[in-house]
């Protein structure tokens, strides 16, 4: 399959130029549906997050990069969903919950773009991440990416870190937008301190 070829080729990349490594790897389950929330912080991060994954992973993209020569094309290999950003896509919401209703794995970055200026401080979650969490009810994983914002420009090491599976369901007597807030803040905290890991 071409996508666990270039999975392996930019696994051993990662290896060489940044000593890659991947921590609770386990966490993520062997078989089923899962979603994995993650920060934010290089445009490597898709490539990065996929290929320190047992599985294949399935994202939600802007739709301005499936226009960019060869990214467009990893992104359709990487299983991307395209996205318009800035207005609620219901369309990329529902296409989500199909790859999830199959048992695969999807990969949403809670910030929602790249937090190039101070990637040490999470920008405000979406709410995307949230909203998935609830209407699937599968199991949701927070990851952090670290130093990937350096991929190939310094001999640090870049990790992966996967925390413990969460699951989230409906809260009486809270409507959607503060149960959406409450579950981004959760996943946001629990990412920061696996960035500590």
């Amino acid at each position: 399959m071409i996508y666990n070829l270039f999975k392996f080729l930019f696994f051993v990349l990662f290896k060489l130029s940044n000593r890659f490594k991947v921590i609770g790897k386990g966490n993520i389950p062997k078989v089923g549906p899962a979603l994995i929330v993650s920060n934010h912080v290089s445009n490597w991060d898709p490539l990065i997050l996929g290929s320190g994954t047992p599985r294949q992973i399935n994202y939600i993209a802007k739709e301005e990069l499936f226009k960019i020569p060869v990214i467009g094309w990893l992104l359709i290999l990487w299983g991307a969903v395209r996205i318009k950003r800035g207005r609620g896509d219901r369309e990329a919401i529902g296409k989500s919950l199909e790859i999830l209703d199959r048992g695969r794995l999807m990969g949403i970055f809670i910030e929602g773009r790249r937090n190039v200026k101070n990637p040490d401080q999470m920008l405000k979650p979406q709410h995307g991440a949230a909203m998935l969490a609830i209407k699937s009810g599968v199991p949701v994983i927070p990851a952090a990416l670290i130093n990937s914002h350096k991929i190939l420009r310094s001999f640090c090491r870049v990790k992966i870190v996967f925390g413990t599976p969460l699951t989230f369901t409906e809260e009486s007597g809270l409507d959607k937008k503060e149960l959406y807030n409450r579950i981004s803040d959760q996943l946001i905290q629990e990412i920061q301190k696996l960035k500590k890991a």
